[in-house]
Formats: C-alpha cells, structure tokens, sequence
C-alpha cells in the first residue's frame, strides 16, 4: 500500500466530503428526511472518485488493497472526526457514533467493490 498517497487521499476526501455536505445542507431547507441524507451521499461519490484514482494504479492484488484503503479512510475520518468534535464541536462520543461513524462503513464496501471489480480481465 502507498501510505503517503492514502494519507495525502484520506484527508482530502474528509474535507471534501465535510465541506459538501455544509454547502448541500444548506441549499435547501425542508424538513423532509429525504433531504437529510447529503453526508452519505458525499461519501459515497468522494469514496468512489478516490478508490477509483487509487486502484487503477496499482498492478495486482486490488481486491486487499481496496480493504486496507476503505479501513485506512475510515481510521482516518474518525481521528479527525475526533479531533474536530473535542475541540471544536464539543459533541459527546456515544452521540458521534450513532449519527455520524456508521456512514463511514461506505468506505470499505465501495473501495473493496472497486478493488474486486477491477480485478476482472474485461475485452470489448
């Protein structure tokens, strides 16, 4: 794995994803649960972006590296998740657990999904 492209990838897509959903939150302002779902949304598309420009540089072995990629932004979301939330936020732990960590399970599934799909010889 590339650690230093992952890393440089992972905090990226944190902000992109962080600073989409502010933006998006705020276009519009219904109170329809519909309309609540912007983060996931976010995080599906950066997650897909970035998994995609990771993988397709990578020789072999795409369905391990999709894994380790997907936990690694995860890992990485949640130590800056936890650093906002502590000092800047102030939002307790347990709360930041059930409204905003499951959404990072995306993470592995698409990149996994990508590594797997990725691994197949296609010819057009």
């Amino acid at each position: 794995m590339k650690w230093k492209t992952a890393t440089i990838m992972s905090i990226i897509l944190y902000f992109l994803v962080y600073i989409c959903s502010n933006i998006t939150n705020g276009a519009i302002n219904v109170d329809l649960p519909i309309f609540k779902t912007y983060m996931p949304v976010w995080v599906i598309f950066w997650s897909l972006v970035f998994g995609i420009i990771y993988i397709r540089g990578l020789p072999d072995n795409e369905l391990a590296e999709g894994l380790v990629l997907g936990v690694y932004f995860i890992i990485i979301s949640m130590i800056l998740d936890i650093f906002k939330s502590t000092f800047i936020s102030h939002i307790p732990f347990t709360e930041y657990v059930c409204k905003i960590a499951y959404i990072y399970l995306f993470y592995p599934i698409i990149t996994t999904s990508l590594g797997y799909m990725a691994s197949f010889e296609v010819q057009l």
